[in-house]
């Protein structure tokens, strides 16, 4: 018989108010993702996994040494920060995980008490660092404490209470939290049951929550196409245009009265592109140079939060207007690597998959779209490109994340587009998620684009959260896999009724023999009971 715990009995320990914090699930790799702190799973004897060392330079044996504190190993204490962690990466904190699994309802608790006090001590150590990009702290945690003693058994149990104690702890401290996880298993069961918890996603208006039920459909179906702007990647440190153009003036000379003229606000993005671009050919011999520094200046070495939550979404085909490589590198550690339109030279092998890089890449800082030339060369050399965005316009629906529609080649394509099929309310080209509400915006893309606004003017650090918070409820909804279902490990997880579902699929394939598997209907039955876990 399945058993369930009932995270509200550990909840019921923090009488606290809930607040607008939110805890996120995503794949990916913790050690990859900007967050403010992340926690470090080891035991009362400072003991790492080597996979962590090699994962995370820097955590020497003489780091962990420092970082020892009184009372640690006799587990008074449970989280303690390494010390001295330079304040441009996340703090790893130091979390004894119960040693020796889970065998009971108080290991259960003792696992509840880890990840409250991993938030608790997160808030405090990382209060004296810089929170610049967003509204509120994030702290990530992996999968932890199902390891010997039967924990590998209880897999739902501990996702409840890493859930349910994670939501409490934040809204405690007014932070968010996200729970990284690596196999796709954990993570298919992991929103079956946020989706079972009451007030998941409380910050969402209804039209919001509709919107997300629609393109969760499309997802599931295949239809749904990411197209991502440069707000997506400033969670993790990329640049909005203002902050570009500041970094890439950084780089040559220039006079007082030139500065001025370059930031007046009446000054073409594009114009204010070239005109760099010139300054550096002029100074350094070479226009090389100002593609290298604007690599330089949008790299970054971990990707956010929203690459992260759009990677795991796993569709087919996905576009971008940004250089750097966020969502690459995310694609990779979910599973899902993508072959890169052009091609860059990063990629190691040919997936199925792909990303259309229509304004260049990093990788290769002379295909980067910045000046009003390159705009203007664009449909001379890159008509393919166009074609296929185009092709996804007419058969797929597109999800614009982070940019707000004032691209010159992008209403260039829509524009050909609209020529090309008529659209009404029922048949729009595609959903954008704006920051702020814009009449303007509205007139010109309302009868195009399904216009969803996130926040206000007023606090646009906060209308990124709420982006976030939104694509973590899509792709919630958009998760429908049961891979844990058949799998021995997640027994224990499963509701009354899952189990004897379970059951009754477990004892039809013993039923059958080798004769039934040489039908010629067996590989298809082999391939479901495969992704069932079976």
């Amino acid at each position: 018989m399945a058993h369930r715990s009932h995270p509200e009995r550990f909840a019921a320990r923090y009488r606290v108010p809930m607040s607008d914090s939110h805890v996120f699930v995503t794949l990916g790799d913790i050690t990859h993702l900007e967050c403010d702190a992340w926690m470090l799973p080891t035991d009362s004897n400072y003991s790492i996994r080597p996979a962590w060392r090699t994962a995370v330079p820097g955590l020497t044996d003489e780091v962990i040494a420092r970082s020892k504190v009184e009372g640690f190993g006799a587990g008074a204490i449970k989280s303690t920060p390494i010390v001295d962690w330079p304040t441009t990466s996340p703090l790893p904190v130091l979390s004894a995980v119960p040693p020796k699994g889970l065998r009971g309802p108080d290991d259960l608790v003792e696992l509840g008490e880890a990840v409250a006090e991993f938030i608790r001590v997160s808030e405090r150590s990382t209060r004296a660092r810089p929170q610049e990009r967003r509204a509120k702290r994030l702290f990530a945690m992996p999968e932890f404490g199902s390891a010997g003693g039967g924990g590998a058994l209880k897999k739902g149990e501990i996702l409840d209470v890493l859930l349910s104690q994670a939501r409490v702890a934040a809204s405690e401290h007014d932070v968010d939290v996200v729970i990284v996880l690596r196999d796709e298993r954990t993570f298919a069961l992991a929103q079956q049951l946020r989706k079972s918890m009451n007030g998941q996603w409380s910050t969402l208006t209804p039209n919001q929550r509709e919107v997300i039920e629609r393109l969760a459909e499309l997802a599931r179906s295949g239809k749904l196409v990411p197209f991502m702007g440069a707000g997506v990647s400033v969670s993790a440190g990329g640049p909005t245009w203002p902050d570009l153009i500041a970094k890439l003036a950084d780089g040559v000379r220039m006079t007082e009265a030139q500065t001025i003229s370059l930031n007046s606000p009446g000054r073409s993005a594009l114009d204010q592109a070239a005109y760099l671009r010139e300054a550096y050919r002029r100074e350094y011999g070479d226009v090389s140079a100002f593609g290298n520094a604007v690599a330089d200046a949008v790299s970054t070495d971990r990707y956010g939060l929203a690459p992260a939550l759009l990677a795991s979404l796993r569709t087919e085909q996905a576009i971008t207007l940004n250089y750097d490589t966020q969502f690459e590198t995310a694609s990779v550690d979910v599973e899902d690597p993508r072959t890169i339109i052009p091609a860059d030279g990063s990629q190691g092998g040919v997936s199925d998959k792909w990303l259309l890089k229509l304004h260049g890449s990093i990788k290769d800082p002379k295909t980067i779209v910045l000046t009003r030339d390159d705009y203007l060369g664009y449909n001379a050399n890159r008509e393919a490109l166009s074609a296929i965005v185009k092709a996804n316009l007419i058969t797929h629906h597109l999800l614009f994340v982070g940019f707000g529609l004032a691209d010159d080649h992008f209403h260039q394509i829509v524009h050909d587009v609209r020529k090309a099929i008529p659209t009404s309310e029922s048949n729009k080209l595609g959903t954008a998620l704006t920051m702020k509400a814009d009449d303007l915006d509205q007139a010109l893309w309302g009868e195009q684009l399904d216009l969803v606004v996130m926040g206000s003017a007023d606090d646009q650090r906060e209308a990124g959260r709420q982006l976030e918070i939104f694509l973590d409820a899509v792709l919630a909804h958009a998760t429908d896999g049961h891979s844990y279902l058949l799998h021995e490990s997640f027994e224990s997880s499963l509701t009354a009724s899952q189990d004897q579902l379970r059951r009754k699929l477990m004892q039809f394939r013993d039923t059958l023999d080798e004769q039934d598997r040489e039908d010629a209907s067996w590989p298809v039955i082999e391939r479901l009971f495969q992704e069932l876990g079976g």
